[in-house]
C-alpha cells in the first residue's frame, strides 16, 4: 500500500493558556524527533493567532497555519452553540481537499513515544482514539449513568445496535485516513440532533466513539500520546515555564521542556485528593501545583 502524507492537526485559539499547551505538545514532539517531524509529515494548526507561534526562535518543526476568526468559530459552533462542535467542522474543512493520514490532537497532549507505527497503522486503515473509557451501559461514572439512562429504551440505533451499548472513547486524539472522512458528516449529524436533548460536553466524543466503532476496530493512541484532559492545573506550570524561558530558542526550549513532568503533577494531584481527609473534602479544598524553581531544576539536566 502506498504511504500517504501524514497530517498532525491541532486547534488552538482564544486564551493564551491553550497556546501554552499546544506549544508544549510541539516541544514534546521535538524531544522525540530532533530533525523536526516524522518522515512525510506536516503539522497544521487552526488558530486565530499564527503570529504567536512564529515568535519562537529557530523552530525545527515546519508549521502550517489555517487562520480562523471569531466569526468562523461561532459559525462552527452551529445553531446549538456547542464549542466541541468546532472540532468536527474543523476536520471537515481540513479534509475536504487533502488525501492522507489524519492525526488530530487536542492541545493538552504530550508525545511520549515515536508515532511512526501509529501513522503506518492509520495509513493501513486503522482507526484511533486516545483511550477506551468504558461501556456506557456499565455506568462507570455519573455522566455515563446519565447517558445510559437517557438512551436506554430509546429507539435510536446505529446499524441495528442500541446506542447505549457502545463504548465511550476519549476523543482528545483521533486518527483516521481520509477515506473515512464521511464519518465526520455522521458525527456532526448525531451531535446536532442529540446535543439539544442531552446538552453535555461528552456528546461530541460519544458521536466519534459510535461512528468509529461502527466503521471498524478502534485502537488506543495512549501508548504513544498522553492526554491530560483532567489536569487543567498544569496550565499554571506551563505559563510559568514559557515566561521563565521566553528568551530561549526552540532547541533550548525543547531541552528544558523535559522539566515539565505532567505525569508527576497528575500523581501529586491524585495523592492530594486521596489524603485531604474529611475536613478537606467538606471544605472542598482544591489542589494547586506549587511554585516552580526553574533555576534549581535546570541544574538537574
Amino acid at each position: 500500500m502506498k504511504f500517504q502524507t501524514n497530517y498532525i492537526v491541532f486547534q488552538c485559539y482564544g486564551n493564551e493558556r491553550i497556546f501554552h499547551e499546544c506549544a508544549y505538545a510541539l516541544l514534546s514532539l521535538s524531544r522525540i524527533y530532533t530533525a523536526g517531524v516524522p518522515d512525510n509529515t506536516e503539522v497544521w494548526i487552526y488558530t486565530d493567532n499564527p503570529g504567536w507561534f512564529r515568535s519562537f526562535k529557530e523552530c525545527s518543526i515546519p508549521l502550517h497555519f489555517t487562520e480562523v476568526d471569531e466569526k468562523t468559530i461561532n459559525l462552527w459552533k452551529g445553531e446549538i452553540n456547542f464549542v466541541h462542535r468546532v472540532k468536527v467542522e474543523m476536520l471537515k474543512d481540513f479534509t475536504k481537499d487533502k488525501e492522507g493520514n489524519i492525526l488530530y490532537l487536542d492541545s493538552d497532549i504530550v508525545f511520549t513515544h515515536p508515532i511512526d507505527q501509529l501513522l503506518k497503522n492509520i495509513n493501513d486503515g486503522q482507526l484511533y482514539m486516545h483511550v477506551r473509557e468504558g461501556l456506557i451501559s456499565d455506568r462507570g461514572n455519573k455522566v455515563f449513568a446519565k447517558l445510559d439512562h437517557h438512551y436506554k429504551g430509546s429507539p435510536l440505533n446505529i446499524k441495528e445496535r442500541p446506542v447505549h451499548e457502545f463504548a465511550m472513547w476519549n476523543a482528545g486524539v483521533l486518527g483516521f485516513n481520509t477515506k473515512y472522512r464521511h464519518l465526520l458528516d455522521e458525527v456532526l449529524t448525531f451531535t446536532d440532533n442529540e446535543y439539544p436533548k442531552f446538552p453535555k460536553h461528552i456528546i461530541e466524543q460519544f458521536a466519534f466513539s459510535i461512528y468509529f466503532q461502527q466503521a471498524g476496530l478502534v485502537k488506543a493512541a495512549a501508548p504513544y500520546i498522553y492526554h491530560y484532559w483532567n489536569l487543567k492545573e498544569a496550565r499554571k506550570v506551563l505559563a510559568s515555564f514559557f515566561d521563565n524561558f521566553k528568551d530561549k530558542n526552540w532547541e533550548e526550549l525543547t531541552r528544558y521542556s523535559a522539566l515539565v513532568q505532567i505525569h508527576t503533577l497528575m500523581q501529586e494531584k491524585a495523592n492530594f485528593y486521596r489524603n485531604r481527609g474529611l475536613l478537606g473534602s467538606v471544605m472542598s479544598k482544591k489542589w494547586l501545583p506549587g511554585k516552580v524553581d526553574w533555576t534549581e531544576l535546570v541544574k538537574q539536566l
